[in-house]
């Protein structure tokens, strides 16, 4: 594991690379303003892909680990659900943004785009997770890479020629629904023919569902100060936001990379509290030390990098550190959660979490813009950590109670 650990860490710093460079692009291409629209209805289509894949990343994973699932019906399964729920989810951002504006006036030349990458955003989320949980996190890796850097280069390109949100978004939409096909056809070949299966859908229904949620809520807490922000402030503010909140999740790479690892082994795992516990402190080492490097270099990075339109970003940064900290570990604690089960209580957790990251953002942003978007994420993300761990630690004591006698 620790080899799949470290290459899958290289591949990440890699990746983190080409979003680094990519921030670096819009940011010195569309500025402040043109930044927040981007990075808006990039969310947007995030928002839709994160909603409609209706599990299947977590249920195929458990039920290809449990040997209760072939490939090829699980592949089949994902593409089906990536066009239905695909175009279910658009036609849902479609109506919600008519029901809050009235219309939707003059936004299709960035809400077209958008709506594209939602299905192939889909399919590529459901295809690679089954190449996890194969045990082929090279060809995982690979694919990741390939997908990003042709992206990057593609958006290079169009910043460069159109300097334009539109022109993004359009160039993003095209290479997401390209790097779809040869994720195709390499599932093809290691699932072989096979249709899909309603069966097999409703057999991991109930995890998925739990599964679903979970994410869903837990996206919705990470992303909802896009939204609030874009209502509260105003595209500047949202742009130099963005590039605190990039920044933020280069950290959480770390934790995420060993949860990505970690859950196809914690399934199979005969002591998956042991397990969770010794990659825990592996995690919680790794991000003081990232949280240090980000909070001493950050300054200095920004200004560089981005110019001094950004530079109100540094604080917003500091201010989201103590978060992306707690998130980086409850990653963790919670693999080990869906290796027994995923606990309705975990989904209750998120819903608690989102309503108080929602209540402390319309509180504080109007006030304090995106410093105060930073704080309401920060003070959820502790809050619901502490949820978390002792939902962990009661159910693993269970366990042993049940065990013993």
């Amino acid at each position: 594991m620790t080899q799949q650990v470290l290459w899958t860490l290289f591949v990440r710093t890699l990746l983190i690379a080409a979003g680094f460079i990519s921030s670096i692009i819009t940011a010195r291409f569309l500025g402040p303003e043109g930044r927040g629209v981007f990075f808006y209805w990039v969310t947007l289509a995030a928002f839709a892909t994160q909603f409609g894949n209706l599990g299947l990343h977590s249920s195929n994973t458990y039920l290809l680990t449990k040997g209760r699932a072939r490939l090829s019906a699980l592949a089949a399964n994902s593409l089906w659900v990536s066009l239905i729920g695909g175009g279910v989810a658009g036609g849902f951002l479609i109506l919600s943004l008519w029901l809050m504006d009235g219309t939707t006036g003059d936004r299709w030349s960035l809400l077209l785009p958008a709506l594209f990458l939602i299905p192939s955003g889909l399919y590529f989320l459901l295809g690679t997770n089954l190449l996890v949980a194969e045990g082929r996190i090279g060809e995982y890796n690979g694919f990741e890479l390939g997908n990003r850097y042709l992206g990057l280069a593609a958006m290079f390109f169009a910043a460069w020629y159109w300097r334009s949100p539109q022109g993004l978004l359009v160039i993003m939409s095209v290479v997401a629904v390209l790097m779809c096909l040869p994720l195709y056809l390499r599932l093809r070949v290691l699932g072989g023919d096979g249709g899909g299966s309603f069966l097999l859908m409703r057999e991991g229904f109930g995890y998925a569902t739990r599964a679903y949620l979970a994410a869903a809520l837990g996206f919705a807490v990470l992303r909802l100060n896009t939204l609030l922000i874009e209502r509260y402030a105003d595209a500047a503010t949202l742009g130099t936001w963005s590039i605190a909140a990039q920044l933020l999740e280069v950290i959480i790479v770390i934790p995420s990379t060993i949860a990505l690892v970690l859950l196809p082994r914690i399934m199979r795992s005969e002591n998956p509290y042991k397990l969770m516990q010794t990659q825990l402190r592996l995690v919680t080492v790794s991000l003081i030390l990232a949280c240090m490097a980000v909070a001493y270099l950050g300054d200095e990075l920004i200004m560089f990098a981005y110019g001094e339109r950004f530079a109100g970003a540094y604080t917003m940064l500091l201010w989201g550190l103590p978060g992306i900290f707690a998130l980086g570990l409850t990653a963790i604690i919670s693999q080990y959660l869906a290796s027994a089960g995923i606990p309705l209580t975990l989904v209750f957790i998120w819903i608690i979490g989102l309503v108080v990251e929602l209540v402390l953002a319309i509180w504080l942003i109007p006030s304090y813009g995106g410093i105060g978007a930073m704080l309401s994420l920060s003070l959820t993300y502790l809050f619901i950590l502490g949820l978390v761990w002792l939902l962990a630690a009661n159910h693993h004591n269970t366990q042993r109670k049940i065990t013993n006698e």
